[in-house]
């Protein structure tokens, strides 16, 4: 891909994703705390009523964070334009060089961990097409330093 095709390229957030993740995650906590409680109700021989309440209530904490999360997270924006990728979000607006950018991967299916010269990373949450958005990211910089 050409430098001057990548300008106008823009990504954000997907509640669909985000709300697979969270789906996802809180069936996996429910079970853990679950398992948790069984054995310590097990343990303490204390009746098996609370089990199911007590994971849940525990597992609504974790799911109404993750809903917090998503209020600030839902609004970002990212974008190719003028040869830096520029993040648009509730914290303000960041430009970095796409000279900057030592790689863009995909983590966890949904993410894309963008590493720049300095060491740092930068975390792009909730794509739908996280491979792509890499793989555009990638082409728009340019080929790789030696």
């Amino acid at each position: 891909m050409d430098r001057l095709t990548a300008d106008g390229i823009s990504w954000t957030p997907s509640r669909r994703v985000f709300l697979r993740r969270v789906g996802i995650t809180a069936v996996l906590t429910f079970l853990g705390l679950s398992a948790i409680i069984f054995a310590y109700s097990f343990y303490f021989t204390l009746p098996d009523v609370w089990i199911f309440p007590s994971a849940g209530v525990l597992t609504l904490g974790f799911v109404i964070e993750d809903l917090l999360r998503w209020r600030n997270l839902r609004n970002d924006l990212w974008q190719i334009s003028e040869g830096q990728l520029i993040y648009d979000g509730p914290d303000g607006r960041a430009q970095i060089p796409l000279g900057e950018i030592d790689s863009a991967k995909v983590q966890f299916g949904t993410r894309v961990v963008v590493k720049l010269a300095s060491g740092q990373r930068i975390l792009m949450r909730y794509l739908p097409y996280a491979a792509d958005t890499a793989d555009q990211i990638d082409a728009a910089r340019g080929p790789r330093r030696p």
